[in-house]
């Protein structure tokens, strides 16, 4: 898996191409393909018989999810890890609620009507018709440690979703990544080779020292060589900071320590410029063809 190559940007679709298509769905995996990007994010959640879904949010989202009678869900509280994937396959997603706060976001998405939520190997099986030497399948998988009843243990996650793509042969295709870095140590665990990258958020202004979604790593300054060096310490491949997060220097510091930076969600054209104006290795987006249209423009090489 080739996850930087020098004055190159990685293009990712993040949950597949949300912008264009309802995220995480096969259709919206398969719009990549079709469009020669090699490379996605996703989101797996285990439903209540341990089986790895194709979700982002721990609670069914009511501006994405209708009920059997096409109708859209008005409870928000429905967890993911209290249905089976037989009861998660009774709500319908596809589309999105445009009068909704999240649904103004995508005005221009367009629907596909009524659709399962995906398993894991649905996926996998899409990503094996589609094998290429550049494919890359970032999988975040959703843990917190804040709320046990969301999920199950990290190990438990971990094992579940490492032995469904031990199924197929995209194990070398693949890199894990988690906010919660309790799973990627379990992962390391597992097998120290399996790829992994590890994600951060909001580290301004935040004390990460010790924090439980670090894993209880000490940590001092977010903003100095201190993270990536962490990040490169625990065996990670990649860091995978939001955007707003970085700078020139950090990314120079990150790369000094030989870990690839992929940033996320970038979706207007001067932020993308400007994170390719840092140096980072890829780029995770709501719109991958927008991306690849500037590079294109710009003389900037994607792979």
């Amino acid at each position: 898996m080739i996850l930087a190559k020098p004055n190159h940007i990685k293009i990712y679709g993040h949950r597949g191409a949300r912008g264009n298509l309802p995220e995480n769905t096969l259709d919206s995996f398969n719009f990549l393909f079709e469009n020669k990007i090699s490379a996605f994010e996703t989101d797996i959640l285990i439903s209540r018989d341990l089986v790895p879904v194709i979700n982002h949010d721990f609670r069914l989202n009511p501006a994405l999810t209708r009920n059997s009678d096409g109708n859209w869900i008005e409870n928000d509280d429905i967890k993911i890890f209290d249905l089976t994937y037989e009861q998660l396959s009774k709500f319908k997603i596809g589309s999105i609620d445009k009068k909704s706060k999240y649904g103004r976001r995508f005005d221009d998405q367009k629907s596909l009507g009524e659709i399962n939520i995906p398993k894991l190997s649905d996926l996998l099986e899409l990503a094996s018709n589609n094998l290429s030497d550049n494919l890359i399948i970032n999988l975040e998988i959703k843990s917190t440690p804040v709320e046990s009843n969301l999920t199950p243990t990290p190990n438990a996650m971990a094992r579940l979703i490492t032995n469904e793509v031990n199924k197929t042969e995209l194990n070398d295709k693949v890199i894990y990544s988690s906010f919660d870095w309790r799973v990627l140590r379990e992962i390391k665990n597992i097998n120290h080779q399996i790829s992994r990258a590890y994600l951060t958020s909001e580290l301004k202004g935040k004390v990460y020292d010790k924090s439980p979604w670090l894993d209880f790593m000490p940590l001092y300054d977010s903003d100095s060589r201190e993270l990536p060096r962490l990040i490169k310490t625990l065996g990670g491949e990649a860091w995978h900071p939001k955007h707003k997060d970085i700078n020139k220097d950090m990314v120079r510091i990150s790369h000094e320590e030989g870990l690839p930076v992929n940033v996320w969600t970038v979706n207007e054209k001067y932020e993308m410029l400007r994170m390719i104006e840092y140096g980072v290795d890829g780029i995770i987006t709501d719109y991958p063809l927008r991306l690849k249209k500037l590079c294109e423009k710009e003389g900037i090489n994607w792979f």
